[in-house]
């Protein structure tokens, strides 16, 4: 069984030429995204818009997780991405109200909120804490977004289930989840080699397997001008490692059964 913990739908960037970097915007449609993991065997997924960086409303942000959970089925478990301008229209988050999206996104370089909202942070947390919905950071090497920085903020909410994705840098990343259990991270991003340390590290009941699909087309420069095509090529590429590296069952499937708790 596949269980992807960190997918993407929306407006991002292509790279168009490998050798000078350029990137032009583009959308990547829920139904391509779909259907791409579809035809690779994911079973779920959680995903939220990458679009929440763009000026989009929280009605298009809906839109396309309708649309991509059409498409996919009861699989695609939806992710709010919150940003400083949605929380501040919608403080008491009546967007989950109505039970659809499943969970929370959180992105300090989108909005500062380690650095500069931090109050607000708190409750967040708070209010999804007492929701019991699970919430997705975004971490990794970047001010504010480094998994010591956001540490504190899970430790005062001890029954809330968060994501600290792409496991990076990874060897601070183990650490926190050593002395927070109710801290995941996901591989999205992650080096392949990192995998057996966590292992070693006693600390692989709290990993998910992730890829941020489709983000690596901003990065990765793609010869086929075909983008479905690319992005089922990138998949695949994917499971191979996964394979070659023996990720477990709890990484692959058992452990965001547990994160997501009795939604999936």
């Amino acid at each position: 069984m596949i269980c992807d913990a960190h997918i993407h739908v929306g407006r991002y960037y292509r790279m168009t030429d490998a050798e000078t970097f350029d990137r032009s915007d583009f959308y990547y449609e829920p139904k391509v995204v779909a259907d791409v993991l579809k035809r690779c065997g994911v079973d779920e997924f959680i995903f939220s818009s990458i679009s929440c960086q763009r000026h989009v409303t929280i009605a298009d942000v809906e839109r396309e997780a309708r649309e991509t959970q059409e498409v996919f089925g009861s699989g695609a478990h939806p992710f709010y991405w919150v940003t400083g301008s949605f929380y501040d229209a919608d403080p008491d988050f009546k967007i989950l109200d109505n039970g659809f999206f499943e969970g929370v996104k959180i992105h300090e370089l989108e909005t500062p909120w380690v650095k500069e909202r931090p109050r607000d942070l708190e409750r967040i947390l708070s209010v999804l804490e007492e929701r019991d919905v699970p919430v997705q950071f975004h971490s990794g090497e970047d001010a504010g977004c480094y998994p010591h920085e956001i540490l504190p903020f899970a430790q005062r909410h001890p029954n809330l289930r968060i994501d600290f994705a792409h496991c990076r840098p990874y060897k601070e990343m183990i650490e926190c989840l050593k002395v927070c259990p109710n801290i995941f991270t996901d591989t999205a991003f992650m080096s392949a080699e990192h995998y057996p340390e966590l292992v070693a590290a006693g600390v692989e009941s709290q990993v998910m397997f992730g890829t941020d699909l489709p983000i690596q087309g901003g990065f990765y420069g793609w010869s086929d001008s075909d983008v479905t095509k690319s992005l089922e090529h990138f998949y695949r590429e994917e499971l191979a490692v996964v394979g070659a590296e023996e990720y477990s069952e709890a990484v692959m499937s058992g452990n965001f059964k547990r994160f997501m708790k009795a939604r999936s």
